[in-house]
C-alpha cells in the first residue's frame, strides 16, 4: 500500500468523498447525509490518502448530551475504499480523529455500527449515553462509547443537529 495519510478535508475533495460511498456501502444510499455533514460546521470530516487517491473518509459530528456538559462526537459514517479495506485504514481514521477531538475537549466518540470491529478500536460495548432515537432490538449491541477524557458524559441522550435528526437513520 502506498504511503497513507490523513487530512482535514476540503470543499475539492466532496465529489470524490460522495463517490467513495456507493463503492463501499452498495447496499446503503449515505450520500445525502454525508454532503449535508460535509457542509454541516460541526462537523469534523477527515480524508485519507493513498499516495495521490481518496481512500477512506470519516466524518465526526459534535454533539451534546442532556444531563451533561460534556462534549461528544459521533462517529458516522466512516468508509473505505473496497480495495483499501483490512489495511488499517479505518482504525487510523478513528485514531486521528480521536487525537484531534481530544485535543478540543471532546470527551467521548460514540457510534452506531459493528460491534466486533468497533470494539478492536476501543469502543466499549455499552454506553452510558442514550442514542436520540429508540434503536431496533438487534441493534443494541451496536451503540457504543469511546471514552476520550475523564470527563466523558456518565447517562443522558444524545442530542445531534439537524443531519441526524432523521429517525430513520437509527432504525
Amino acid at each position: 500500500m502506498d504511503a497513507t495519510r490523513i487530512t482535514i478535508s476540503t470543499p475539492e475533495d466532496q465529489d470524490a468523498l460522495l463517490a467513495l460511498y456507493p463503492r463501499a456501502f452498495p447496499e446503503e444510499e449515505l450520500t445525502g447525509l454525508v454532503a449535508a455533514l460535509l457542509s454541516h460546521p460541526d462537523v469534523l470530516s477527515l480524508t485519507a490518502w493513498t499516495g495521490l487517491s481518496i481512500a477512506g473518509h470519516a466524518a465526526l459530528t459534535r454533539c451534546s448530551v442532556t444531563e451533561s456538559d460534556a462534549r461528544v462526537a459521533l462517529l458516522g459514517p466512516l468508509c473505505v475504499a473496497p480495495e483499501a479495506q483490512r489495511q488499517g485504514l479505518g482504525r487510523a481514521l478513528i485514531e486521528e480523529a480521536a487525537h484531534q477531538l481530544e485535543a478540543e475537549g471532546v470527551s467521548a466518540m460514540l457510534v452506531l455500527g459493528d460491534p466486533d470491529y468497533y470494539a478492536l478500536c476501543g469502543f466499549d460495548q455499552v454506553s452510558p449515553v442514550e442514542p436520540p432515537y429508540p434503536l431496533k432490538p438487534e441493534w443494541r449491541d451496536a451503540w457504543r462509547m469511546r471514552t476520550l477524557s475523564p470527563q466523558a458524559p456518565e447517562r443522558g441522550t444524545l442530542q445531534v443537529p439537524a443531519p441526524w435528526e432523521d429517525p430513520a437513520l437509527w432504525s
